[in-house]
């Protein structure tokens, strides 16, 4: 992943908002962030090791949370047609599949919490 854009983010720095086109996959190199709902509650953490960001797969994906960091974070940044790409060197059925996992995935938390 030496090839990929790196980005840090100070303790309550915002990463992304809910509502924003996605645009890259993250990777949690070190730290942790915060996803929160529409209300600004937190509901989920995600860790170093851990990926986020993953509707960025979906052509004209929107996210669907805000995700801000909690202490210091950095992050290594996959555009979403390398992630396509790499998909692709495995199978190019991948990329279908992702994609409909994603959006099955969007429309389960839509009717939880929509």
């Amino acid at each position: 992943m030496s090839n990929f854009e790196t980005q840090s983010f100070s303790d309550g720095a915002l990463v992304f908002s809910a509502g924003d086109v996605a645009t890259h996959l993250y990777f949690v190199k070190s730290g942790t962030v915060e996803m929160l709902n529409a209300q600004g509650a937190v509901f989920a953490e995600v860790a170093e090791g851990q990926t986020f960001g993953e509707a960025a797969i979906l052509q004209g994906g929107i996210r669907s949370a805000t995700v801000r960091a909690k202490g210091p974070v950095t992050c290594t940044l996959m555009g979403a047609q390398e992630a396509c790409e790499l998909l692709q060197t495995y199978s190019p059925l991948l990329v279908t599949i992702v994609e409909a996992l994603l959006l099955q995935q969007s429309m389960q938390n839509t009717m939880r919490h929509g």
